[in-house]
């Protein structure tokens, strides 16, 4: 059974918080250039973007260098500069090997250190890895915007109007976006219009509760790949046709929400309906899929997850052309 990704959300975050910190070391290249008397600094999210605060030592062949500590899955967003004061900092270097238009580099730290290769001052590499992400968005209940729908995150430097998305199908929104390999994380939001001030404010279990950016790990994907669709603001998974998932005919829970053998499911309804258990992997892939024929309204049903690769999935019940969906780990 293919792999399933591990890390999602606020259970993302609850576990790199718990993760030792690993180093990331970037390097940039200054030849052909002189060097300030101040010397070579690095300025980003890492030190509050102080630029006298990250000195980078020389190494050789006008190589300078300086090492980062960063929790696993934690972005280093930065740029080089030829001293230490706001506007020595390097020009947006033109080859796509940053963030949107902001000119910012990017690079997700990984569960191990990383060395990234030098680049030169104000320079891309001749060869920039990219991946092509597929944002959709289910515009249902919502008044969408002259403006238009867009999405904003740390794949385009965070800009509101950068990524318009074009309706696609009935209520769904939909953007192919390119991405730069170096993000192993999506962080991003929906705006129902291009500033902000008109972006959705979701909750887990889909998004960060603090800042509310939705949050998707996308390091298994090689050259192209899509998040799931949510309908606008909220966690409510939907389909790329724009039928949405709705629970106002069942309620169901789900427990132990953490398990490593079977979960049980508690079913209540005004119907007798058949029931179709789906179980998704947190990329959207349907895991497994049983059909269930029943005569009574209520019911507690087992299923085995003991066959499932640790991670974070997501059950999907349909009974009565309605929908609703429950998350749970296997540990």
């Amino acid at each position: 059974m293919k792999k399933i990704n591990l890390l999602f959300s606020m259970m993302l975050l609850a576990f790199v918080m718990q993760a030792q910190n690993v180093n990331v070391t970037i390097k940039v290249d200054m030849t052909g250039l002189t060097v300030s008397a101040d010397s070579v600094h690095a300025v980003g999210s890492f030190n509050g973007w102080n630029p006298t605060a990250t000195v980078m030592l020389p190494e050789g062949n006008n190589i300078y260098s300086c090492t980062i500590s960063a929790k696993p899955f934690d972005d280093v967003e930065y740029k080089f500069m030829n001293g230490n004061a706001w506007g020595k900092e390097e020009k947006a270097p033109t080859g796509g090997c940053t963030t949107g238009n902001s000119g910012n580099r990017i690079v997700t730290a990984p569960m191990t250190d990383l060395v990234v290769p030098a680049v030169m001052f104000g320079g891309c590499p001749s060869t920039v890895a990219t991946k092509t992400i597929t944002f959709y968005v289910d515009m249902k209940d919502s008044v969408v915007s002259a403006k238009g729908v867009h999405v904003a995150g740390n794949f385009n430097g965070w800009n509101p109007s950068f990524t318009p998305l074009t309706k696609y199908n009935g209520t769904v929104y939909k953007a192919d976006a390119v991405v730069l390999s170096s993000i192993l994380r999506l962080q991003y939001k929906y705006l129902n219009g291009d500033s902000w001030g008109s972006d959705e404010k979701p909750n887990a279990p889909c998004a960060d509760a603090n800042s509310h950016n939705r949050v998707y790990k996308i390091d298994t994907i090689v050259s192209a790949g899509s998040v799931p669709n949510y309908r606008f603001n909220t966690c409510t998974l939907t389909s790329t046709t724009g039928v949405a998932s709705v629970s106002n005919q069942f309620s169901f829970v789900v427990y132990p929400t953490t398990s490593h053998d079977y979960i049980t499911v508690k079913f209540e309804s005004n119907n007798k309906e058949d029931i179709n258990f789906n179980i998704y992997s947190i990329n959207g892939q349907l895991v497994s899929s049983e059909n269930m024929k029943r005569t009574d309204a209520n019911l507690t049903k087992s299923i085995e997850v003991a066959g499932l690769a640790k991670g974070i999935y997501l059950l999907e019940i349909a009974n009565n052309n309605s929908k609703s969906v429950q998350r749970f780990i296997v540990d």
